[in-house]
């Protein structure tokens, strides 16, 4: 398995766990174990940012590699290019939905994808024992970035209008926000925005991850929806005009019936990821379809998809794909496409979703040190074991470490929300 590498790319506090040093590794490591001609490289807001692309940049040109930086840019903006053959390989500097003071390195291959775990592997092979190339690659801006992505947006939504309509958008104070508002108001709508001043030092207090802020705003400014972004912007989870937050599994329950019936999904089936919600998945098993479950992480989910031919699938968090599309989560398009859904619908969002009811699930997040250490240990296995009798087949338990921060997380689903909160606390008290 890999050292550095989790569920997104290598992350971790920058300047400590994720050095410049670190950074020139990876770059040069990649760039030794595809030999890319051309990379494209981009950031988010962190103010660590412009130091790791650097870093990353050298490393690449070191490999032999010419990279172009795109600057601040959504992450599956790196991985639309790559997939259209204009870069033969793509790395993004970002922690995604982590708090500022932690950062990221994550790699697209050639076709636009994630890397695999044994592709990741390979570059932790290289890290230490590769040498330089004998000729320098050339590190150059490429400006049009932004623009080239707004134009696969335009296209995967070429006839969407939002006129008369009222969005509500949350940027995080990252990625999405030199583009999104703008590009919202170009189609037409009424757009209020929060967390639209891209900050690194604010990056995800607001957005996908904190959706509180986002519903204030739908209903102070009675919106008809609102949208939340993250960091790197290939999250996106919306809310209803009441304020209602709508997950990313309850979301592509309601929306796949109406894309199959409209000849935008070539079978009935879906991915979700382990964390996706049964009573979404027992709503989509009523009409039809087969639910595939995959580990979390929009890289399982894309690679299920490809493998069985599967048009749509994500992860409550918002990682959605739309496999027509994308290779990636892109919350930008993700948005996009279910506002052209509603409208092709003529529906809003709450009608859209209100037959799909899910079952509770209560989360939490401990932090720890070590996670492997922590899970081991007696009296964890124990208040698990207990947790799941208590359940006794009535729900589900996930308890798993974080493959982006030092947290154990804990999930408990089922009809009965208290049991499920004493049964969360009392793994976390055990774990603390």
């Amino acid at each position: 398995m890999p050292k550095y590498f989790g569920t997104d790319g290598v992350r971790g506090k920058a300047g400590t766990e994720l050095s410049a040093e670190l950074a020139f590794k990876l770059g040069r490591a990649a760039g030794q174990a595809f030999s890319p001609r051309k990379v494209l490289l981009a950031r988010d807001t962190r103010l660590s940012g412009p130091a790791l692309s650097y870093a990353c940049a050298a490393g690449l040109a070191a490999s032999g590699s010419d990279v172009h930086l795109g600057g601040v840019l959504p992450s599956p903006a790196v991985s639309h290019l790559v997939a259209r053959g204009t870069f033969d390989l793509g790395a993004v500097i970002s922690a995604s939905h982590n708090p500022p003071e932690d950062n990221g390195v994550k790699f697209y291959g050639p076709t636009g994808m994630k890397l695999s775990p044994e592709e990741e592997q390979n570059i932790e092979l290289l890290l230490d024992g590769c040498r330089s190339g004998s000729e320098l690659g050339r590190v150059t801006r490429y400006t049009d970035a932004e623009h080239h992505y707004a134009q696969l947006l335009r296209e995967a939504a070429a006839d969407l209008r939002l006129s008369g309509v009222r969005v509500a958008l949350d940027c995080a104070h990252g990625a999405t926000a030199p583009l999104a508002p703008e590009f919202f108001r170009s189609l037409g709508a009424t757009v209020s925005v929060i967390g639209g001043e891209p900050d690194g030092s604010r990056i995800n207090a607001t957005g996908a991850t904190h959706t509180g802020p986002l519903a204030e705003l739908v209903r102070a400014e009675g919106a008809d929806v609102g949208v939340a972004y993250d960091g790197d912007g290939d999250r996106c989870v919306l809310v209803d005009a009441a304020g209602e937050l709508v997950e990313g599994d309850r979301l592509m329950a309601a929306l796949a019936p109406h894309l199959l019936a409209w000849g935008e999904l070539t079978c009935p089936a879906v991915v979700f990821t382990v964390l996706g919600n049964l009573g979404a998945e027992q709503y989509l098993a009523g009409r039809g379809f087969t639910v595939v479950r995959v580990p979390v992480g929009d890289r399982h989910v894309a690679q299920a998809m490809g493998e069985q031919g599967i048009d749509l699938g994500g992860e409550p968090s918002g990682h959605i794909v739309f496999r027509r599309h994308t290779a990636t989560g892109d919350g930008i398009l993700t948005s996009l496409l279910v506002l052209a859904a509603l409208r092709r619908a003529d529906c809003d969002l709450r009608r859209l979703t209100c037959e799909v009811e899910c079952l509770p699930q209560v989360r939490a997040d401990v932090p720890v040190a070590d996670q492997v250490t922590a899970l081991q240990r007696p009296q964890v296995q124990a208040a698990i074991r207990a947790a799941e009798n208590s359940l006794d087949g009535a729900g589900r338990l996930l308890v798993r470490p974080s493959g982006t921060q030092h947290l154990i997380r804990i999930m408990a689903e089922g009809p009965d929300e208290p049991q499920l909160r004493r049964l969360t606390q009392a793994i976390a008290d055990a774990i603390a």
